[in-house]
């Protein structure tokens, strides 16, 4: 199966959510992959407060951040009027049903400002898909898998940043992006994220049922055939 980033030159701006910058300042290339997007990238006030209150990695992650801000790589923007009334209603509710902040405040702005969001959570990417039919949501992968970062960083660089994310921030790869993912790290470091080697073990179980199943079948049609049934 061929992967296709479903981040395109049709998206005018994007949003990010906490999971998402964590990824990237995980890869140690984010200033040049959100560079290479070419497009205006913002981050909302609650997912700076997040990204910075959470990071694994201490001071260091929260520096680089804070430097893209202040090189304008990326922009912080403040929830207000009907978008802080969207951020409410989807912090409020059960657990189900509802949204930490940085990923309520993401698709708040990007739903008011009719952009795209990036976000994994697959709780968060339902949601948004149930209330905010018309929102464009991208995930880490996409924006790894974007023609300009992917001219931009080279192979090399590329598959060193996805390794990265992967190992350190434990980046999510959805079904349809694993192959990808495995071919641009190389077989060799799928074992080595914990998140693909669960993906990997039940794409080779599924694999195996099918076949068992087909192998079934073609026995079955062989007897029939055999006995003129």
């Amino acid at each position: 199966m061929i992967f296709s980033s479903c981040l395109t030159e049709e998206d005018c701006e994007l949003v990010l959510d906490s999971s998402v910058v964590i990824n990237l300042l995980a890869t140690g290339h984010a200033a040049s992959i959100l560079r290479a997007l070419a497009m205006p990238v913002v981050l909302t006030d609650n997912v700076l407060r997040e990204v910075e209150f959470g990071s694994s990695n201490g001071r260091q992650d929260v520096g680089f951040l804070q430097a893209m801000i202040a090189e304008q790589v990326l922009a912080i923007r403040e929830l207000e009027g009907q978008t802080l009334e969207t951020f409410f209603a989807l912090v409020s509710g059960p657990a189900s049903e509802s949204l930490g902040d940085g990923e309520a405040a993401t698709l708040a702005l990007a739903h008011a400002k009719g952009c795209s969001a990036a976000i994994d959570e697959k709780k968060a990417t339902r949601l948004a898909t149930e209330r905010f039919a018309s929102t464009r949501l991208v995930t880490t992968v996409d924006i790894l898998a974007h023609d300009g970062v992917r001219a931009g960083l080279g192979d090399a660089r590329l598959a060193e940043a996805a390794f990265q994310a992967l190992r350190l921030a434990r980046m999510q790869v959805r079904e349809q992006q694993f192959d990808w993912i495995a071919r641009l790290i190389g077989p060799q470091n799928v074992e080595a994220c914990s998140s693909l080697r669960r993906l990997a073990r039940r794409r080779s179980k599924a694999s195996a049922a099918a076949g068992a199943s087909q192998s079934g079948d073609d026995t079955l049609l062989r007897k029939e055939a055999s006995t003129g049934e």
